[in-house]
């Protein structure tokens, strides 16, 4: 636990983080191995390990993957909850726009490991301005499209993203864009603000639509 505690008092502190994340018989699971635990109870007992220092700041990267819906559901829930319960900020990396959608209140939108757009999720959702992030909430299934209301084909973004050890000289997204132009592929676009508290790094986002 990184702290000058006793045995007896680590192991308190055990069970009592397990019990803070819903496992049930926290004590009893304290004492059994990784193998014997849910997919659901592992996750819970990773966040348990994460908060047990009591963090400002809990780093979750994909904590849904490999977890099926119901479980996903109520990790992020937890999540949620203990954020609210103890005041600890959550950095949420994630995949999938749903969770950030329904959990994030700001986003930063990453590609080729550089910030290329930085918003409100409402905002975001609403005014994307990168063309990346365009092509990401185009890519989203809709209700209709799924019921067969509407005949709609998802967007795909067209490319690949390129080898981090090999970036192109100016935006690393400029293969992929049809707004492309000799100045974006030249020079990487800086971050400016176009919006109230919106961040972008584009030499076009002002034509993006």
């Amino acid at each position: 636990l990184h702290r000058r505690v006793t045995r007896a008092q680590a192991w308190d502190r055990a069970v009592e983080m397990l019990r803070l994340v819903r496992i049930p018989e926290p004590a009893q699971r304290a004492r059994e191995y990784p193998h014997q635990l849910s997919g659901g109870m592992r996750q819970r007992a990773m966040i348990a390990i994460a908060l047990a220092c009591d963090p400002q700041v809990l780093i979750a990267d994909e904590p849904t993957t490999a977890l099926d819906v119901t479980i996903q559901a109520q990790i992020l829930d937890l999540i949620l909850q203990l954020q609210q319960q103890t005041g600890t900020s959550v950095l949420l990396i994630t995949h999938d726009l749903g969770v950030v959608a329904e959990t994030a209140q700001r986003v930063v939108v990453m590609y080729a490991g550089r910030k290329i757009e930085e918003a409100t999720v409402e905002d975001l959702f609403e005014f994307p301005l990168h063309p990346y992030t365009h092509g990401l909430l185009g890519s989203i299934p809709h209700l209709a499209a799924i019921s067969g209301a509407v005949a709609e084909r998802l967007q795909e973004i067209p490319g690949m993203v390129p080898a981090l050890s090999n970036l192109p000289p100016g935006c690393a997204f400029a293969a992929r864009c049809d707004r492309a132009d000799k100045t974006c592929r030249a020079d990487v676009p800086p971050l400016v603000e176009l919006r109230p508290d919106h961040i972008v790094a584009c030499w076009h986002a002002g034509a993006a639509s």
